[in-house]
């Protein structure tokens, strides 16, 4: 049997990387990622792990710095 599925899932806003999970609806994906797989949003873009870090000055987290040789290619 061969059937269609409809998942969604995040996508890092600076890396491009996939969550690991799945989602049947929309609304868990937000929720989900940022329990399960400490995922961040920040102004409104999602952030996986190895992108954004805690300033302990403002208390807040803030996403990582590109640099130069980011495989984006953006500065």
């Amino acid at each position: 049997m061969i059937r269609e599925v409809k998942m969604y899932e995040a996508v890092c806003d600076r890396c491009g990387k996939s969550s690991r999970t799945k989602y049947k609806t929309r609304d868990f994906v937000d929720i989900c990622v940022e329990v399960d797989e400490n995922w961040v949003k920040i102004d409104n873009l999602n952030y996986c792990p190895d992108c954004y870090e805690y300033d302990k000055e403002t208390n807040e987290y803030k996403p990582k710095k590109k640099l130069r040789n980011d495989s984006t290619g953006i500065d």
